[in-house]
């Protein structure tokens, strides 16, 4: 499963459409940045942490408010 994936700001609505449109490898996975808010954030007792750390392997968040969109290798 090697490949890229492109991650699409959900201000951009314009550029994902447009890299769904001009994507044609296989390779290429383009989706929309689903997140919306740190679910941690919230005000809650706190509770034992379940997770043995995140999931993800870079904070693409910054690239999201910069450009609009960040790739990530697989």
């Amino acid at each position: 499963m090697a490949g890229s994936l492109f991650i699409v700001s959900r201000t951009k609505p314009g550029t994902y459409t447009y890299l769904k449109l001009v994507s044609d490898s296989e390779d290429v996975e383009i989706v929309l940045d689903r997140r919306e808010l740190d679910r941690r954030g919230v005000l809650q007792r706190v509770t034992v942490e379940r997770r043995n750390g995140d999931r993800r392997r870079r904070d693409v968040t910054a690239d999201l408010v910069k450009s609009g969109w960040a790739m990530v290798r697989r």
